[in-house]
């Protein structure tokens, strides 16, 4: 559990997810931002976060690649040490191979497998080389039950197999 909480809240630029390959891809979230921090932050290499003024069952957060990739590694890490409590208590990492676009910049990852569930706010899937057989084109953070919270999606960080 110290682990945990030592790895949720590192200082950008120089934590553990510093060196995530996080390939090219466009970012879109079901969820309402608060001001100026969109669903593009938590997956960009700035220093910032997506904050979510509402989530509720069944939102998410989709990274969806320009080129599918061969992934190895996942790491979502949710919350901010100014705002602990705005983590995601109850949700889900999903990998797809194909994405639907419905209409009016609405996607849907296919065929989703799902590859980590949320603990203390932070979701690891590791190892992904040996369990999917296709390439990833699509990753989807599910929202699993309402969250009485604002959530802080403070990284999606990416690693490819090399």
């Amino acid at each position: 559990m110290f682990v945990f909480l030592l790895f949720r809240f590192f200082d950008p630029g120089d934590g553990p997810l510093s060196n995530a390959d996080n390939p090219s891809a466009t970012v879109f979230a079901t969820m309402p931002n608060y001001h100026d921090y969109t669903a593009d932050l938590a997956y960009s290499s700035r220093v910032s976060y997506f904050w979510a003024t509402e989530a509720n069952a069944g939102d998410s957060l989709q990274v969806i690649f320009d080129v599918a990739q061969n992934l190895s590694r996942i790491v979502v890490q949710t919350g901010h040490a100014d705002h602990p409590n705005d983590i995601l208590h109850s949700g889900r990492i999903f990998v797809s191979p194909t994405v639907t676009r419905v209409k009016d910049g609405v996607v849907a990852c296919d065929s989703a497998q799902s590859v980590a569930l949320f603990h203390n706010g932070v979701a690891i899937a590791e190892h992904l080389e040996t369990v999917l057989s296709f390439l990833v084109q699509c990753l989807k953070i599910t929202v699993e039950v309402k969250h009485d919270h604002w959530i802080v999606f403070a990284d999606v960080a990416v690693f490819l197999t090399r």
